[in-house]
């Protein structure tokens, strides 16, 4: 035994007398991050629904229990397939000694005896992976390396050492280190089906996705009849962008079981990504049917229903959601803004009034409440919901601005710029705001430097947002800058497209430049859009002003 050897013996005999209980409860808890083996430490989300499965796993219930697994619970069931050694007597009664111990959770005890074991016969490779099992319990991680690298050394065949180096390696994200363990495994047994998938995991891990790939693909042509591989093999693709490649295998995943949970799912996600809404409902309606009390199936359900302009489907899902989970905050809130969509405001105000019963997240159902009395009309009731909401959370930046936004509208504008800037004291990114008041400030003529500042903000963070660009303009026109003005304007116009105030904003530029058919197209156009007492008497005036002309 050599000098380092010696002192860690020393210590560890020092150590019993006054630490027993503490490294009892260390043994149990061990590396907080190894508590799963390397086939479900690793998790690939898509749209966080769709895990990648551990081969052989039958169940997603079963894989979670075998996730929660403790690293002493599942070194000392790999530990125990290792047959008997054979070790030198002396040195084989002190390893069964540490077994003994180990066994009964007294891991410093153990670790003495087969520190003993090695010192009688430093080249027994069993002992040295006995010893960095039991380092591992203790969360050394240094020292159960350098005893589980010198199991290996002794006894080149030993895959169960090389494993729990790849299990602490990956708990140490260091992912490479931890594929060359698998590797050489697969020296051995190039066949072995976890190994190999815990190999991607790690390809996985560490970015290196083709030879990922390279290997389901090989597994997936080996094990064809598998749905697990080619589903495996369908996130892989997917985490590699090979969308088509991606849906390919996750429709034989279900071709091969046809109540393949996870894949319809997957299906559905890539669908709604790609922006195939019918594909996408249809795996969600098959998803339910096989999970029917998944509330967030119902929740995307119904708002594919409504991005679908379905109002009374997305609806009928948000109800079959409240019936599994009636206290949800939420989907009352989500719902409500539905009723709104659908004319039916009364049916939201109601919605929402039932959710304050709930009794959380009251400013966020007071702000909903406002925007209801808002679209119906209602600004008083509007007002004082938003002001609700600010008493319930003085620091939410979105009840200030919507009140803020109230306010402007009911021509209170000085009490407006007070929540509005309150909002972006709060909240100093937000372009909503940052657009809202420098547009309000060009409005009012004042502050034009500032407003400048805030809608450049805006525009940095949104920067094709014809909204901001429009109000750029109409920053820029009340600067004097007509001509800046009117290339900013016919930006936001082929952007925006079809909207009457900036076709009057553009039309006013257009006059100050001295393009007066121009000027008089725009505020036409602005009229036709939407009718406009003050558009219409700029447009009569220019007329009048060209039959003086003409008749002159």
């Amino acid at each position: 035994m050599d000098v380092s050897e010696n002192a860690e013996r020393s210590r560890l005999i020092r150590e019993k007398r006054d630490a027993e209980e503490i490294g009892t409860r260390r043994s149990n808890r061990g590396f907080t991050t190894l508590i799963m083996t390397s086939r479900h430490l690793l998790i690939l989300v898509i749209a966080g629904i769709v895990t990648l499965h551990g081969v052989g796993c039958v169940s997603t219930e079963k894989a979670k229990k075998r996730a929660t697994f403790s690293p002493t619970q599942e070194i000392l069931r790999i530990a125990e397939k290792k047959t008997a050694p054979s070790i030198a007597p002396r040195s084989y009664a002190h390893y069964s000694m540490g077994m003994i111990y180990d066994n009964e959770g007294k891991t410093l005890e153990a670790i003495e005896e087969y520190l003993k074991a090695i010192e009688i016969d430093p080249n027994a490779a069993p002992v040295y992976y006995k010893l960095g099992a039991a380092y591992v319990k203790l969360g050394k991680a240094t020292e159960a390396i350098a005893s589980l690298k010198k199991s290996a050394q002794l006894d080149k065949e030993n895959s169960h050492a090389r494993f729990l180096l790849a299990l602490i390696y990956t708990s140490q994200q260091n992912y490479d280190e931890a594929a060359k363990e698998y590797e050489e495994i697969l020296k051995s047994d190039p066949k072995d089906l976890a190994i190999l998938t815990s190999l991607a995991d790690m390809y996985i891990l560490g970015q290196d996705l083709d030879r990922a790939i390279k290997i389901y693909e090989k597994l997936a042509g080996e094990k064809s009849d598998s749905p697990l591989i080619h589903f495996n093999l369908g996130v892989v693709y997917t985490k590699a962008a090979r969308i088509k490649a991606a849906v390919k295998e996750f429709k034989k995943a279900i071709k091969l079981r046809p109540d393949y949970l996870e894949a319809h799912l997957a299906l559905a996600v890539l669908f709604e990504i790609n922006n195939d809404l019918d594909g996408a409902i249809a795996h969600y309606e098959e998803s339910i049917k096989l999970d029917p009390v998944n509330t967030k199936l119902y929740r995307q359900l119904g708002q594919l229903y409504f991005q679908m302009d379905n109002a009374t489907e997305a609806i009928r899902q948000y109800k079959l959601l409240l019936k599994f989970d009636p206290e949800d905050v939420i989907a009352h809130i989500e719902l409500s803004y539905i009723y709104v969509a659908d004319s039916r405001i009364n049916d939201a105000i109601e919605l929402l009034k039932e959710a304050l019963l709930l009794e959380e997240r009251t400013e966020d159902i007071y702000l909903a409440l406002g925007f209801c009395y808002s679209e119906n009309g209602d600004k008083n009731s509007a007002v004082e919901m938003y002001k609700k909401s600010i008493e319930v959370d003085p620091f939410n930046p979105k009840s200030h601005f919507y009140l803020g936004a109230m306010l402007e509208d009911m021509g209170q504008r000085k009490d407006a710029f007070l929540q509005l800037e309150r909002s972006l004291e709060l909240n100093a990114d937000d372009p909503e705001v940052l657009n809202y008041l420098g547009y309000i400030y060009a409005e009012e003529g004042i502050n034009l430097e500032e407003a400048d500042r805030l809608v450049r903000k805006a525009l940095s963070i949104s920067p094709n947002n014809g909204a901001y660009i429009d109000s750029l303009g109409w920053v820029y026109y009340k600067r004097g800058m007509f001509e800046e003005a009117k290339l900013e304007l016919e930006r936001a116009i082929g952007l925006i497209g079809d909207d009457p105030v900036v076709y009057d904003h553009l039309g006013d530029a257009y006059f100050k430049t001295g393009a007066l058919d121009q000027a008089k197209g725009a505020w036409q156009k602005s009229l036709q859009l939407n009718e406009n007492k003050e558009v219409q008497k700029k447009l009569d005036e220019l007329c009048q002003k060209e039959e003086l002309i003409s008749k002159n």
